[in-house]
């Protein structure tokens, strides 16, 4: 019989004491982090962050991926910032169009003009025979502000966590605050009790000197952190839990956490949420989750959305907002915009999670106004495996002997 322990979840909303049943593995590496994991609390609601959109099931950063992040209910839409050779801050992940379209060369050698006329989704069908589809050949390239004016207009509580992957000698950050500023998305949430949680915009990178900049010239915006491997700079970080104070939360790789998992607590302790990223596995998300991250990047959305909703300590529907249906391709917005002048709708805060459309005499708006509804998205998978939240039907904490033998398994098989 194997040897068993009583714990108190205070992971779960209320507490609750729960036997946890474990067999010893010759694993060390992850038998501090899951046993931590038995009582680490989230400091906030825990949130569903989809890196490059769903990218596991749609060509990343295309509008396909991102509306299938609406559907599968996620909190957050992530994108990576790269200037084209006219300034216009377009989303995509490497410095060069080779992996993702089919053409050759830096982001920056093109204009936007240019890079519309490459495709941007047939390399995913290519690579994922089982997961093509036909309307993902011909996808095009997303400019930010495209980006930022649909998905706003099908749930204006859609909130995006940008990250520039290229400050330019920072002229990335000036662009992107110019953008903002004319867009009225510089301060957005609840300003007043600190907006990490709330922001519509929140800017993460792994050069702390951009997040500096940033800080400078837009004060409001949340900034967090990225690091995977510590160094002499930001391993005091990592051990005392704070850092700068131009830097509002931090954001390891989850193998750091694994190593270090006291961090989450000690970054808590001085007020900074904590995020995580790339996780799509649904061991990895659950041991992630036990041990209180506030966010996780993932590629899997369905699967953290799972994740997160078996264990109660999450955004509500009302609160993420994300419609049960929408209109895709976001027809009207799609390759409306020539410059980083636009065109392109204008925002206003609405002092909470969310912002409103605002009427502009003479603007290229188009009129309207967002078109959010509050209900919840289907949450369902269009595409890969069935697996949902971790363990089925068992107690949603995350039980130590089993999470100790999937997250060994899943390392093996990487």
């Amino acid at each position: 019989m194997a040897p068993s322990l009583k714990v108190m979840d205070v992971s779960h909303r209320p507490p609750k004491l729960v036997t946890v049943s474990f067999r010893t593995f010759p694993m060390p590496r992850y038998l501090l982090p899951a046993l931590l994991a038995l009582s680490l609390p989230a400091q906030a609601a825990q949130i569903a962050i989809s890196h490059r959109g769903a990218s596991a099931y749609a060509p990343e950063h295309t509008f396909n991926a991102y509306d299938l992040a609406i559907e599968q209910d996620t909190d957050m839409i992530e994108c990576d910032l790269i200037l084209t050779k006219d300034e216009v801050p377009v989303c995509i992940h490497d410095e060069t169009i080779d992996r993702t379209s089919d053409g050759s060369g830096r982001v920056d050698s093109f204009t936007l003009a240019e890079l519309r006329q490459f495709d941007f989704g047939s390399w995913f069908n290519e690579a994922n025979p089982t997961l093509a589809k036909p309307e993902y050949a011909g996808a095009r390239i997303v400019p930010f502000e495209e980006q930022l004016d649909c998905y706003l207009r099908v749930n204006p509580k859609m909130r995006f966590h940008v990250e520039t992957k290229d400050s330019a000698g920072g002229r990335a950050e000036q662009v992107m605050v110019d953008l903002l500023t004319r867009k009225g998305l510089i301060a957005t949430g609840d300003l007043a009790s600190g907006n990490v949680q709330s922001s519509t915009i929140v800017l993460q990178s792994f050069n702390a000197a951009s997040l500096e900049r940033m800080r400078g010239l837009a004060p409001s915006i949340p900034t967090g952190f990225l690091f995977s491997v510590p160094d002499q700079t930001t391993l005091p970080w990592l051990l005392t839990g704070s850092g700068p104070d131009y830097i509002d939360f931090y954001i390891p790789n989850s193998a750091l956490l694994l190593l270090y998992p006291l961090a989450v607590s000690a970054f808590h302790a001085n007020g900074h949420d904590v995020q995580t990223w790339t996780v799509n596995d649904s061991a990895q998300m659950n041991l992630m989750l036990a041990l209180g991250v506030d966010g996780i990047f993932t590629n899997n959305t369905d699967l953290l959305r799972a994740a997160i909703d078996a264990r109660g300590n999450g955004t509500t529907p009302e609160q993420r907002g994300n419609p049960a249906s929408f209109e895709h391709g976001c027809p009207g917005i799609a390759g409306r915009v020539t410059s980083n002048l636009g065109p392109g709708d204008v925002w206003e805060a609405t002092g909470t999670r969310g912002v409103q459309l605002k009427p502009v005499s003479g603007s290229s708006s188009g009129g309207g106004s967002g078109s959010g509804g509050s209900g919840s998205g289907s949450g369902g998978s269009s595409g890969g495996d069935s697996e949902g939240s971790f363990g089925g039907g068992l107690p949603p904490l995350l039980l130590a002997g089993l999470a100790l033998a999937a997250a060994w398994r899943s390392r093996q098989r990487g």
